[in-house]
C-alpha cells in the first residue's frame, strides 16, 4: 500500500492488520520510525523538526487517522487523503 499521506515530503503509512497499539509509520528521505497515535511513543530515531511536525499532523487530524487506523485493521480499503 502507498502512503496515506505526504506532508512536506514526509511519507505516513497505516498498515492493515499491524499490531497495536495503534500507531502511524513515517519515511522521509532520512529514514524511518513508528509513533503511537494516542501517547506518541516513538521507536526509530528521526530529527525533532520531523518530530514536532508529526506531532502536530495527529493533534489536528487524530480523529481521522485512528477512523483509517480501524479500517485498516479490519482489512477495509484506504485511500491517499489528499491535503
Amino acid at each position: 500500500m502507498g502512503a496515506v499521506y505526504v506532508i512536506q515530503g514526509i511519507l505516513i503509512y497505516i498498515y492493515a492488520f499491524d499490531h497495536n497499539p495503534p500507531h502511524i509509520h513515517v519515511r522521509w528521505g532520512e529514514g524511518t520510525f513508528t509513533i503511537t497515535i494516542k501517547d506518541r511513543i516513538i521507536e526509530g530515531r528521526a530529527k525533532s523538526k520531523t518530530i514536532r511536525l508529526i506531532n502536530d499532523f495527529i493533534d489536528e487530524h487524530e480523529d481521522e487517522i485512528m477512523e483509517l487506523w480501524g479500517k485498516a485493521q479490519r482489512g477495509e480499503i484506504i485511500k491517499k487523503v489528499q491535503r
